[in-house]
């Protein structure tokens, strides 16, 4: 049986390389900040009368942009495809109101040019005159508002009735403030801090505090390697994000429960084994189920990113790569670093113990 607290030093150098390629992609790339975070609008178009993908669709975005700009993301969904672009850093409110007309004015132009104005079946889009009326009332501000709101009703996305036959209609225009997004990222953070706390008191309640330690630094381990993998990749950080990260850390701390659950019996049970004894054969008496485990959520998140859409496998990819370091984790990192900590603690206490009985002896 092969011994893995043995060559822990292959595998902490493993995670150490792992590590540090990802703190220096994250201080010299940094990540692809999607207006979730940073800041920016989002356009939903509906298509009809012609098929596209989401790279012809971007090659048009990024040509109606002009250079130097390009979206955040284009994602398709069906007929409707949403476009974010993030807004420039130091932006005030009324240079981001102009940006936000400019951007969707070029990029509307640029898909009409591609694929026609909006036409709408006419059976759905005859309406009375008063109500034509009563609509163009309403989608002209009222010179007598306050001005915010004026302003906040010109950067509408703007409506038309009728069910669309070919031709491109803007269905709507979000807009998301830079401070929103800070506010999210903010949140973001709490909410993994609180996770790492939450699972810490629990380790340590059922375990204890040194596997409550190891586990929190194994966790750690595998949100950073994660964040690596989205700036090396720049994968876009948007709301998945989140859950990618909350769904990783579920998933690892499962392993590495299972692991220390079958430590704490051991050694209970064991008379003259070593730590690293121990926690070897822990490891590998649970190998088969943290094998069959991680293989059959591979399985299933692997067909979730073969047969999904573009923004589907964005968020399937990071996950697959989680689950993956979250098992080298589980298995060849927290036992033998278990196994280190409590031989470093009763080395230390055996070091004071010689040391206070050399100074009896002195005396």
């Amino acid at each position: 049986m092969f011994d893995i607290v043995q060559k822990k030093w292959v595998f902490f150098g493993i995670s150490i390389v792992l590590c540090l390629i990802s703190i220096v992609s994250l201080i010299f790339r940094g990540f692809n900040l999607d207006t979730d975070f940073s800041g920016g609008i989002a356009l939903t178009y509906e298509v009809k009368g012609e098929d596209f993908s989401t790279e012809d669709m971007s090659a048009i975005v990024s040509e109606a942009l002009g250079s130097g700009k390009s979206a955040s993301s284009v994602q398709k969904s069906g007929d409707d495809v949403i476009i974010k672009v993030g807004y420039d850093k130091d932006i005030t409110d009324e240079e981001r109101t102009e940006f936000s007309n400019t951007v969707r004015d070029s990029i509307t132009t640029a898909l009409e040019e591609k694929f026609g104005e909006a036409e709408y079946d006419s059976a759905a889009a005859a309406e009375p005159e008063e109500d034509e009326a009563a609509a163009t009332a309403s989608a002209e501000p009222d010179a007598s508002a306050e001005p915010a709101a004026a302003a906040a009703a010109a950067t509408e996305a703007p409506t038309a009735g009728g069910n669309l036959v070919s031709g491109v209609r803007l269905s709507s225009m979000d807009d998301i403030s830079p401070s929103s997004g800070r506010e999210l990222a903010r949140s973001a953070l709490w909410m993994s801090l609180l996770a790492c706390a939450a699972i810490l008191l629990y380790v340590t309640f059922r375990f204890e505090f040194t596997s409550g330690c190891v586990a929190v630094l194994a966790l750690a381990h595998d949100v950073l390697i994660l964040l690596g993998v989205y700036s090396v990749l720049q994968i876009s950080v948007n709301i998945n994000f989140i859950a990618a990260v909350l769904t990783v850390l579920g998933y690892s701390i499962n392993n590495t429960i299972v692991i220390m659950d079958r430590i704490r019996e051991n050694t209970r049970n064991s008379r003259k084994e070593s730590y690293g004894e121990i926690a070897n054969n822990s490891i590998w008496q649970t190998m088969t189920r943290s094998i069959n485990t991680t293989i059959t959520t591979l399985l299933t998140i692997g067909m979730v990113f073969i047969i999904g859409v573009a923004s589907i496998k964005a968020f399937a990819l990071p996950i697959i790569i989680g689950i993956v370091i979250g098992f080298f984790s589980s298995v060849f990192i927290t036992g033998p670093l278990w196994a280190t900590w409590r031989d470093s603690a009763v080395n230390a206490k055996r070091a004071a113990a010689g040391n206070g009985k050399s100074k009896s002896k002195k005396k």
